[in-house]
């Protein structure tokens, strides 16, 4: 039988969704985490915002530098949200203009986001995502919370990779991880035929002459 464990911040002892998880027969596991308030694999970490949380992240910029940072060392970043939106219109000086515009730049960005009602809630949303990569079919990896990080040279491999792709002009850091995500690989991205860059959305014609001519011209030195 399956161990189901989950990675959690110990900034998150006090909250519900833990005595939730344990009820659900989930181990948890405590420490000061660098990114998200929980790990559930090697690919997905979690932060868990209530409203009031995320609209004062948005105001005091710290929620796209959190984004920053998970983007860094997860390819599946995941934001949840606990509470009633429209009720942070009523209470708080923000639009739905200014939210919906948040979330097309969380989603350009790579970052889903979800919300639920309460606690209970996200503790269920874990439980059932955490059940899912641990079937028999899809085997979980999980790494130890001492160990997320920056590796060495300050960035991780996929963080490389992003910076690659979007250091050709014309490419910018979102359109790079739809790139990636498309091809699999930087590699496989440069070798690519016009027709298959094509699919990535947001590369039109233009923009593929540009990449081929980057990719293909001599390199004649500097002087």
């Amino acid at each position: 039988m399956n161990e189901y464990i989950v990675l959690v911040d110990d900034r998150e002892k006090k909250s519900k969704v833990l005595d939730y998880l344990r009820k659900m027969g989930i181990k948890v596991l405590i420490n000061r985490m660098k990114i998200g308030d929980y790990i559930i694999s090697k690919d997905i970490v979690v932060e868990r915002k209530t409203i009031d949380d995320l609209v004062n992240s948005l105001i005091d910029k710290r929620l796209f530098e959190q984004v920053r940072n998970m983007l860094k060392y997860s390819t599946r970043p995941l934001i949840i949200v606990e509470g009633n939106l429209s009720n942070i219109y009523k209470y708080r000086k923000i639009t739905p203009h200014q939210i919906l515009g948040l979330f097309s730049t969380l989603l350009l960005m790579g970052v889903n986001i979800i919300f639920v009602r309460n606690e209970e809630e996200t503790a269920y949303f874990l439980y059932s995502l955490i059940k899912k990569i641990n079937t028999d079919k899809e085997k979980r990896e999980w790494i130890s919370p001492t160990k997320i990080g920056h590796r060495k040279g300050g960035r991780s491999i996929w963080d490389a990779q992003v910076n690659l792709i979007s250091s050709i002009p014309g490419i910018s850091r979102e359109m790079a991880i739809r790139i990636l995500k498309y091809f699999g690989s930087p590699r496989k991205f440069f070798k690519a035929s016009s027709y298959e860059m094509k699919k990535v959305k947001g590369i039109g014609d233009k923009r593929i002459r540009k990449i081929i001519e980057i990719l293909d011209t001599m390199f004649r030195g500097l002087d």
